[in-house]
Parts: C-alpha cells; structure tokens; sequence
C-alpha cells in the first residue's frame, strides 16, 4: 500500500494573524490548509511549506498573555512544590512514627517474655511454699501428743 503524498499544511490559526496571505501561498503551493491547534494528528503532513510570519500586534498580545499566563503557572507550580515538600515532610515523621512504633512493639514483646518467665518462677516459689507448708502442717500433726479417746469419742 501506497501512502499518499503529503499535501496538508498544518498551519496554527487563525489565518489573519499572519503578514503573509497564506491562502493564497497554500494554492500557489498546491497545499491544503488546516488548522494545527484543532488537528488530532498529522496525516498527509507536507514537508515543504512556505515560511510566514506573524504581525507584530499579534506577537506583543500573544507575549503579554503568554507573560500572564506563565505567571500563573509559575504561582501553581510553586503550590505543587510547596504541598509536595509538605507531603515529604509528613512521610518522614510517618516513617520516624513507624520506626518508633517496631521499635515499641519488639520492647514490648521483650517485656511480656521477661512477665512470663517472672510468673513461671513465681508460680514455682508459690508451689515450693506450699509444700514446704504442708511438710511443716503433716510433720507438726505426726509429733502433736496423741490424746486419750473421750467419752465422746467413745459413744
């Protein structure tokens, strides 16, 4: 398949802003004019255009708006460097809180295993006076003086 040759001038508008007469230099040229600020792509583009310039009161009112307009742009991009550097300020702190959060929980942890180790002992020196108490309850009941059987005893 073939591609067609490129017979399309892709010329922003509008057309009156510039000194040429550009209609007239796109048929002396056998070129079609579209406008290059609505184009989608660049199909059939041609190569060789004709060179035009734009009238002087259109570049001073493009230049004055374009100022106007890169001044705006400068103040939101200075926002969006301002709330970035804020953004990286918070993810800081958040990362400092996390770290401090690991380094809390693995404390903790440490801790609960000391508790537990301490009430394993403790219940082992609680079982230990328990039968050490009732040694002394079954030792103090063996040497007690045995006592004669009373009438109530004997009835």
């Amino acid at each position: 398949m073939e591609t067609a040759p490129g017979n399309i001038w892709y010329l922003p508008g509008p057309m009156f802003q510039y000194n040429e007469d550009v209609k007239a230099l796109a048929r002396q040229a056998g070129l079609k004019i579209i406008d290059a600020n609505v184009a989608v792509d660049r199909a059939n583009a041609a190569e060789d255009v004709p060179e035009v310039t734009i009238k002087a009161e259109y570049l001073a009112q493009g230049t004055k708006e374009n100022g106007e307009r890169a001044a705006e742009l400068q103040a939101v991009y200075e926002q969006l460097l301002e709330r970035e550097r804020a953004l990286d300020e918070r993810e800081q702190r958040l990362a400092e809180t996390e770290q401090r959060i690991e380094a809390l929980g693995a404390a903790n942890e440490q801790a609960a295993a000391r508790n537990a180790e301490q009430a394993a002992a403790n219940e082992a020196e609680a079982q230990r006076l328990r039968d050490e108490a009732a040694k002394q309850a079954a030792a103090a009941l063996a040497s007690a003086p045995k006592s004669k059987p009373g009438k109530a005893d004997q009835a």
